[in-house]
């Protein structure tokens, strides 16, 4: 049986919230976040020490957006992606990428150095809503990120921008965007997913 380590206020909301849209059996392990332990990268009391952390029989996998795209490749059945060779493949895995490598990492440092740097982090949120905007004009003519399915790129999408939502950067304030959370919110994985 799959057994997911999670703490809801970190990324493992993807992949739980993936767990529910493919109505998968699995144990749901709690665990409390541990704040950073000097010297030490990962802390958390999970088997890769961080979150999400997942097992699947033998095999053990962390990085959120691994774990999607293993779950979807694995377990799916053809749902939650455009098939490899599809035109929609490519842009699929932009969006399945795009949280980390473009939200994430100024939503980690406005986080972290909003209190001894703010020149900088005034700086950050400027291109963090540069993305953002980004986003929003993608949404445009499209139900999802990827097109008119729902696919693993708005799970890894939508959890980032309530990250950035918690920074007060007001994603709703973007029209597409609002509509597309309104779309999201009404899945019940995700409600499911949100009440653990």
């Amino acid at each position: 049986m799959l057994k997911l380590y999670h703490n809801p206020m970190t990324r493992s909301l993807r992949v739980l919230w993936l767990l529910e849209e493919l109505g998968l059996d699995y144990s749901l392990e709690s665990v409390e976040f541990v704040p950073p332990v000097e010297g030490k990268l990962f802390a958390q009391k999970t088997p890769t020490g961080r979150f999400p952390t997942l097992e699947d029989g033998e095999i053990t996998i962390g990085e959120s957006g691994a774990i999607i795209e293993y779950l979807i490749e694995r377990y799916s059945e053809g749902r939650l992606a455009p098939p490899i060779g599809s035109p929609l493949r490519a842009k699929y895995l932009q969006w399945m990428h795009f949280p980390e490598g473009t939200l994430n990492p100024y939503v980690n440092a406005i986080q972290r150095f909003a209190p001894v740097t703010p020149a900088i982090v005034a700086a950050m949120r400027e291109e963090l809503d540069i993305a953002i905007a980004f986003v929003d004009d993608e949404l445009t003519y499209n139900t999802y990120i990827v097109g008119n399915d729902f696919t693993g790129a708005d799970i890894m999408l939508a959890v980032s921008l309530l990250s950035v939502n918690s920074l007060g950067s007001l994603v709703e304030n973007y029209t597409n965007i609002a509509a597309y959370f309104a779309r999201l919110q009404s899945r019940p994985a995700l409600v499911k997913a949100m009440q653990s």
